[in-house]
């Protein structure tokens, strides 16, 4: 029964997002009974902020969530700690531990009973902070610097993108969603999410404006950072084909120009071949992955299948922590995101990239075996911020209760991770 529930949703879902996709590239008007008509025009635009005061604005967020963060673990201490030992515990916790041992001893000296089992995390991240280490001689100092400027570039990108698509209130809306959002904590820590939200941002601006060669050189930098990175194909071949509208009166003019520039879109998987190539540099297989995967309990499952086992765990674990750390948040995020979704799929004024890019990478989180952090992989799905932002433009109750929601559990959340809750 869960099977149909989920996979009927899903499965609509993604046949509308196909149609969305033909209408974009030619087939104009062939599906007007199925998707509404355009949205009325937008307000006029409000005053354009500067991209310096978008990325100070982003940079002072996270500057301010790391302070409180120190202050709330020195009082959760309830003794003496240094304010380097604060740090550490706000910034280096869980998969934080495995980064930084990655750069200290790289891939070949952090092994676990003496097997490799790191392979499983990307090297994008862990090469970005070699790097930085260069001016900055601290691992953590340098992890939690990347992150910060990375989300802070992220949000001027992505600032960008969404003037593309949206009305200025709308943009400034969805950044503000996404810094708020329970789990946003994460960019300011030594993970891989601010890296991984600034090169995808970037990959999808510079597919929509053309430039391919930036593009490319986004898009093999997501692919080394995180698996899900070249879903950023996906946006990009939606921006391509809708540009040139292949399936309309113009494919003999147009297919030389499609062919010349279809390696460039699919060149994020030159940094899957790169995180091969790392695989069988260190342990003589380039899918050795796989293999080290099943230590972590991770794999594919089809999505159904993950939200049974999620309800059945926190179930389970509904009097005690680790339920309402892990499993209840990520039921929650699968309702709401799935029933979004499927809302604004057939609203034209949402465009078909972002939203095959953020069905993509919210369908490919919730097919992970065992589902751990899909609050933290989700603050990375940033066309989910700006859909709300615009379903909520002209709703300022909506907007509201928004905004306050997600300051509590932002403020529940990171006090759970603080205090050593399994929020990872």
């Amino acid at each position: 029964m869960t099977d149909v529930l989920i996979t009927l949703p899903v499965a609509a879902l993604s046949l509308a997002l196909v149609l969305r996709c033909l209408e974009a590239w030619g087939l104009a008007g062939r599906f007007s009974g199925v998707f509404g008509s355009p949205g009325e025009e937008a307000p006029p635009p409000c005053r354009e902020l500067p991209l310096w005061g978008v990325f100070l604005a982003a940079l002072g967020v996270r500057a301010a969530l790391l302070a409180a963060g120190m202050i709330a673990v020195m009082l959760f201490s309830q003794g003496g700690i240094s304010w380097e030992e604060c740090f550490r515990q706000l910034c280096q916790r869980w998969d934080g531990n495995h980064y930084w041992n990655l750069v200290e001893q790289g891939y070949k000296g952090d092994q676990e009973n003496g097997e490799q089992r790191v392979l499983v995390f990307f090297p994008g991240y862990v090469w970005a902070v070699r790097l930085l280490r260069l001016v900055i001689p601290h691992t953590l100092g340098a992890g939690v610097t990347l992150s910060c400027l990375s989300f802070a570039g992220a949000c001027c990108y992505l600032y960008r993108l969404g003037q593309e698509y949206y009305d200025e209130k709308t943009v400034r809306d969805g950044l503000l969603y996404l810094c708020l959002f329970p789990f946003s904590f994460f960019f300011g820590t030594m993970m891989t999410e601010s890296l991984f939200l600034f090169l995808t941002a970037g990959a999808c601006w510079y597919a929509r404006k053309g430039k391919w060669g930036r593009f490319a050189l986004f898009g093999v930098g997501a692919a080394l950072t995180r698996m899900t990175g070249v879903l950023v194909i996906a946006p990009a071949l939606v921006e391509l084909l809708s540009r040139e509208r292949p399936l309309g009166l113009s494919l003999r003019r147009c297919w030389k120009r499609v062919l010349a520039r279809l390696p460039l879109v699919f060149s994020p998987l030159l940094g899957t071949g790169g995180y091969l190539l790392l695989n069988y540099a260190v342990d003589g297989d380039p899918f050795a992955f796989v293999t080290h995967q099943k230590h972590w309990h991770q794999g594919f499952l089809w999505v159904s299948r993950v939200v049974e086992y999620l309800f059945q765990y926190f179930w389970s674990n509904r009097n005690g922590s680790f339920g309402w750390a892990i499993w209840f948040p990520a039921l929650v995020l699968f309702g709401g995101v799935l029933v979004l979704l499927c809302w604004v799929v057939r609203q034209r004024e949402h465009p078909p990239s972002l939203l095959v890019y953020g069905f993509g990478l919210f369908l490919s989180t919730y097919c992970l075996s065992w589902l751990l952090s899909a609050g933290r992989y989700l603050a990375c799905c940033f066309p989910l911020f700006f859909i709300l932002a615009r379903l909520t433009r002209d709703r300022s109750l909506w907007r509201a209760v928004l905004l306050a929601g997600e300051g509590v559990f932002l403020g529940i959340y990171l006090c759970a991770y603080i205090s050593g809750a399994q929020v990872m």
